[in-house]
């Protein structure tokens, strides 16, 4: 629960902040890029407050698409890689330390994916 609330705090001031200010920040020396091979519900919008509580306990995409659909937030499914540009080393550790199948909330231009990271070679 720590990492994703960590990453909901990170989605909602990345998808709060001004274009400007997200289009060149400045790279801190605690911070990383990071690309996160995954199965992906992408949504558009931002969420609200609600649907990121209700999301906290959806340990699946499944569980996950089941909260986005009761709160009426469309989404599409896809499989991918999400590349963050900028994010704590701290919580690179915490996402590659989850379970598998365990989703994650990362911001995705304006709105956000909820992302399973797949097995890797190493992972298997």
């Amino acid at each position: 629960m720590m990492v994703r609330t960590i990453t909901a705090a990170l989605l909602l001031a990345t998808c709060a902040a001004p274009v400007a200010a997200r289009t060149a920040p400045a790279k801190a020396p605690d911070m990383t890029s990071a690309q996160f091979n995954c199965d992906a519900l992408s949504v558009s919008q931002q969420l609200d407050a609600a649907t990121l509580r209700d999301l906290g306990p959806a340990h699946s995409l499944d569980a996950a698409a089941d909260v986005l659909t009761r709160h009426g937030v469309k989404f599409e499914r896809s499989q991918g890689v999400m590349t963050l540009p900028d994010i704590p080393l701290s919580m690179k550790r915490d996402i590659d330390t989850l379970p598998q199948g365990e989703p994650i909330i990362l911001p995705n231009g304006d709105g956000a994916a909820i992302c399973v990271l797949r097995p890797t070679q190493g992972s298997i």
